[in-house]
């Protein structure tokens, strides 16, 4: 027999505990949605009048919260969007490339979340053109979509972007450059450049007084300390993992440095 038990429910009988526990990896955004969920359609939120339009038979129902996270709220939503973007795909493979990062880095991306996201996307672009330009790999002008989630799958801070890649790319002078099956780009040329253009990134952004600390990384305001832990980030082991070549939802895994995963064999 199915549990008639919601995320909502869970939420309104533990929330406030979980949140005290955990107070400290929190950030405003999580509470909110936990609100929201909390909140959905319950007297909290008002309420509207609901009229059949052949028998006229009405009823009063709650106001929904439309958090984008609320499962009760947005998987209509959520299916039309999918659709919309299956509708926008080429008649090629595509291939899921993930980017995560260690506990590290994600730590100081919970006290810079703004600056550090921004390195992220951008050192995630760049490794993806960069490596896909080469003559020894695909040679050509590759497009992707790149999304950023910051949480995983317990709901803890866990910065990484899922990117969707047609598998090819246009040549200089605009031919489809296809790439072979089942394979894209090597995931350890992809891993190694892009643990280089991030903590280049990352090490500027501290020089430039960009990034600020507090409490347990207070001491990584210091330049010499913040060297020494890139330093020691350099030395990081990348793993990769996959599966196969689909647009399909994937579970990402954690790494011991920001590391691509691709759904393919590389």
């Amino acid at each position: 027999m199915r549990s008639h038990l919601e995320v909502a429910d869970i939420f309104r009988r533990h929330g406030h505990a979980y949140r005290a526990a955990h107070d400290g990896r929190l950030g405003r955004v999580e509470r909110r949605v936990m609100s929201a969920i909390e909140l959905c359609r319950t007297a909290a939120l008002g309420g509207h009048v609901e009229v059949c339009e052949d028998c006229a038979h009405a009823r009063v129902a709650f106001n929904s919260c439309r958090n984008r996270h609320c499962p009760k709220c947005q998987s209509a939503t959520r299916e039309r969007w999918l659709a919309d973007r299956q509708a926008d795909l080429l008649p090629v493979p595509y291939f899921h490339v993930v980017f995560t990062v260690p506990a590290e880095v994600a730590e100081i991306a919970f006290h810079n979340k703004a600056i550090v996201y921004g390195i992220l996307f951008d050192a995630v672009a760049a490794t993806l053109k960069t490596i896909a330009a080469d003559p020894q790999h695909l040679g050509g002008e590759i497009g992707f979509l790149a999304i950023l989630h910051t949480w995983g799958q317990v709901l803890t801070h866990h910065p990484h972007i899922h990117c969707l890649v047609p598998g090819g790319a246009l040549s200089p002078d605009r031919r489809w450059l296809a790439c072979r099956p089942n394979f894209f780009l090597p995931v350890h040329v992809l891993s190694r450049l892009f643990r280089r253009l991030f903590l280049e990134r990352l090490q500027t952004a501290h020089t430039a007084g960009r990034l600020r600390f507090s409490g347990a990384l207070d001491r990584l305001g210091d330049a010499e300390a913040f060297t020494a832990a890139i330093r020691q980030l350099r030395r990081k082991n990348c793993r990769v993992g996959g599966g196969v070549t689909a647009p399909t939802p994937h579970r990402p895994g954690r790494a011991d440095f920001p590391h691509p995963v691709l759904q393919g064999r590389g």
